[in-house]
């Protein structure tokens, strides 16, 4: 055994003990053992282990009242022939009783997870952003981890919901809200999301019936390779189980919200050796600015494991989103150069809708695999991945306001735009000794993306007012008058070597190095279809190495603190715009971030704080269409996250970030603070659920949430402001027992209690977008 191990066995015990002797409620019937131990973990939030597959043909007793968890487990276990032991404080392993002779050796099988819920907001396990798996206290930097079940209990119909719940993270305009868009610490995610890992290029919106849980990853991880120094957004998404659960649900609002939706998932065998899940929905909603939304979704997943603990998961995903590109209200001229958001409605288009769609379609293909080698103390883990997306769109929008106030519009989008982006991950993850304990991964990646579109636009049409935009009527001159058709070709290439080890100094001390060396190629051509010119760039390949180092301290077993630094690169050697195309720098970025977390009350208890020091240069902003080099972005701030189940049935995330942003650059932006970037953030959600066995409530549930948003500029000039806003959100709901084991929830609730109008973000002049008013809702969800 590990020295560092040896040390720390006598305080583990302790803390078992501890843990063993604290009272819970239970009120678990008589089902299929597998479900009752699931049970157990969400009750006492101890993680249940299992390496005895028959414990899939046994039932357990019934578990009603107060009991120890140690009692608890021996009343589910009752006559099952099985026992348990602790492998950690808060981790037990099921397992048959072996007569062991003392002086032989003797090999575990592999370890599977049953239930693993701390509470109903607190989710502790991430991987993206550390490459090694671990609980997020020994993390070296800041994780938010945003279970599904806080999406259900918020009625999350975008992940714009999601977003809004981390600190110092803030919605953006998304290219009139048809795709994923969002700052962190200040910096604007490009075009890419990860997805399990792997960085996406989206051009349309993640469907929410596929998270399993969203992770934001604050600041840059040198590992994982490009991204922006802000940080990344990494949807985790539903896999197949073992246990049997399936669901069916519809959602709805006041304005037109019309969502069903299907989730099963389960074993396919009767060794428990395969598992499948079917996900899908279909919507057809209008929402308060009178848009049309109509989206299918299908994600089919199937998971096979050997005995060896080899195993093998495929998924298919398919979402078509068909959605109005809307860039909100405008803005008209003030004083001088200063700007002023138009006084009207929030329903108010200056859009002509027959002129405005935008239809997406996604193919996703996911293949992982890991193998045990070298005498199962490492695995051999590969990734295949390959996404396809097609866009079609035409759009109209406001180009200039007269003094007068008469609109300039113009007709335009984008025809056949075709992305296509293969991956492969191969890489090594285990452990070994060096003189002291050191984990590791360390692999190789590749990545491709292909795409082609042609854009095409019309020439300026004048008419309709700010007071009135539908006075005038809009053609689609876009074959008739055309200013605007280009077809465009962008191959992107990159490729490399990384590693990332924990070294464990001591019990107490973890040092964690990373690296990357990245070899990035791309092309772009061009051909104008109105001339017939072509013209186009091939730069050479670049490389760049980017590092990190971290350490973590753990004073007591339950504290860590820590401090780390990080470095990243995005490529953008070419950036093309409405009308412009222009060579850039790849962007760089490091940063500087101590922190410090500490999880109480038997793991009931997540509380985390940092303070960060984020410097880029070479950033790109697109204002209007337009990329323009701003020079560079320095962000220095300071969060914290609490997230907490005090008693049983209340529970609560609340966070806050404060951030001082500011451009660095020669021209006259020096010193201003970064589009649509909030000097703090501020959110909370806690709900209450009755859950007491005696209680004529149980199964009725309440949640509130408290959304702040400091003031913002619409752009790099300050020529405007977007204002701060406050939100409350009520909502409440009832589980209704039915036959067997299902239930039916029911939920009704109100989005935006004070109907405060505000602005979400600006997407430049003439595309600021607005948020939503108070807005009733309600579900149903049958659950068996």
């Amino acid at each position: 055994m590990n020295s560092h191990v040896a040390r720390g066995n006598e305080a583990k015990q302790n803390q078992i003990t501890e843990a063993s002797q604290v009272k819970y409620p239970f009120d678990i019937a008589p089902q299929p053992l597998p479900q009752a131990l699931a049970a157990f973990s969400a009750v006492t939030g101890i993680q249940v282990l299992y390496t005895e597959k028959s414990i899939y043909s046994y039932r357990s007793g019934a578990l009603q009242g107060e009991f120890a968890a140690n009692d608890g487990l021996h009343i589910l276990l009752d006559g099952a022939g099985l026992q348990f032991r602790y492998t950690a404080d808060r981790s037990v392993t099921i397992e048959k009783p072996v007569a062991v002779n003392l002086n032989d050796q003797v090999e575990l099988d592999a370890i599977t997870v049953v239930g693993t819920r701390q509470s109903r907001y607190d989710s502790r396990y991430a991987e993206t952003g550390t490459l090694i798996a671990k609980n997020i206290t020994d993390i070296p930097r800041t994780v938010d981890v945003i279970p599904e079940q806080l999406l259900l209990d918020q009625h999350a119909s975008e992940l714009e919901d999601v977003y809004r719940l981390s600190p110092n993270v803030v919605n953006v305009d998304g290219y009139g809200g048809s795709r994923e868009d969002f700052l962190i610490r200040g910096f604007r995610r490009r075009d890419d999301i990860y997805r399990n890992g792997v960085r996406l290029k989206t051009n349309g919106r993640v469907n929410p019936d596929t998270v399993d849980s969203v992770q934001i990853v604050k600041g840059p991880v040198a590992e994982i390779g490009q991204m922006t120094p802000g940080g990344l957004v990494n949807i985790i998404t539903k896999k197949p189980r073992f246990i049997a659960e399936n669901h069916i649900a519809t959602d709805f609002n006041e304005y037109g919200e019309r969502e069903v939706q299907a989730d099963f998932t389960g074993p396919l065998n009767e060794e428990k050796t395969i598992a499948y899940r079917l996900t899908t929905s279909v919507e057809n909603s209008r929402n308060f600015r009178k848009a049309d939304i109509d989206r299918q979704f299908l994600s089919s997943s199937f998971y096979w494991e050997g005995d060896n603990g080899a195993n093998v998961n495929f998924n298919y995903e398919y979402t078509h989103d068909e959605r109005p590109i809307d860039r909100g209200v405008i803005t008209v001229p003030g004083s001088g150069t200063q700007r002023a958001i138009v006084n009207t409605s929030v329903d108010t288009r200056f859009d002509q809708s027959d002129l405005n769609n935008r239809d997406v379609s996604t193919h996703i293909f996911e293949l992982d695999s890991a193998i045990p080698v070298f005498n199962d103390d490492w695995t051999f883990e590969n990734k295949l991945f390959y996404a396809y997306e097609q866009v079609d769109e035409i759009r109209n929008e406001v180009v200039n306001v007269s003094n007068t106030g008469v609109l300039t519009r113009r007709v335009q989008g984008n025809d056949d735009r075709e992305l296509a982006t293969a991956f492969v991950r191969m890489q090594l993850r285990g452990e070994f000794d060096a003189g002291l304990p050191v984990d590791l991964v360390s692999g190789v990646e590749l990545r491709h993306q292909d795409e082609t579109w042609t854009n095409f636009a019309g020439a300026n049409q004048t008419g309709g007012t700010v007071s009135n935009p539908s006075s005038f009527t809009l053609i689609d001159n876009t074959d008739s008058n055309p200013i605007l058709r280009r077809y465009t070709k962008v191959k992107q290439l990159s490729y490399g070597p990384y590693a990332q080890g924990d070294i464990h100094l001591t019990d107490a001390v973890t040092m964690t190095l990373g690296a990357r060396y990245e070899i990035v190629a791309n092309e772009y051509s061009q051909i104008d279809r109105l001339t017939d010119t072509a013209s186009g760039f091939d730069p050479d390949s670049d490389g760049h190495l980017t590092k990190s180092a971290a350490l973590v301290w753990k004073p007591v077993e339950k504290l860590s603190l820590y401090a780390s630094y990080a470095e990243t690169f995005q490529s953008q050697n070419i950036y093309s715009g409405d009308a412009t195309t222009a060579v850039f720098s790849p962007e760089k970025g490091r940063q500087y971030e101590v922190g410090a977390k500490w999880s109480g009350w038997n793991d009931r208890l997540l509380l985390s704080g940092a303070l960060f020091d984020i410097r880029q240069k070479n950033v790109v902003e697109t204002v209007n269409g337009t990329p323009e080099m701003t020079g560079g972005i320095r962000s220095r701030g300071a969060e914290t996250v609490i997230t907490a189940n005090p008693v049983q049935g209340l529970n609560l995330r609340a966070g806050v970030g404060l951030l001082d942003a500011e451009i660095v650059s020669e021209n006259a932006n020096n010193g201003n603070t970064p589009t649509n970037t909030p000097d703090i953030t501020t959110s909370l959600w806690v709900s209450y659920e009755f859950q007491k066995a005696e209680s004529n409530l149980k199964g009725l549930g309440f949640g509130a949430g408290l959304y702040h948003v400091g003031n913002r500029y619409g752009d790099s000039a300050h020529s405007f402001e977007l204002g701060d806003y406050t939100l409350l959100d009520l909502g409440m709901w009832y589980y209704l027992p039915v036959r067997n084991e299902s239930r039916v929830r029911f939920d009704l609730g109100v989005k935006n209690v004070t109907d405060e109008q505000y602005y979400v973000a600006s997407g430049g002049t003439y595309r600021v977008s607005v948020g939503a008013p108070r807005t009733f809702f309600g579900s149903i969800r049958f659950e068996f």
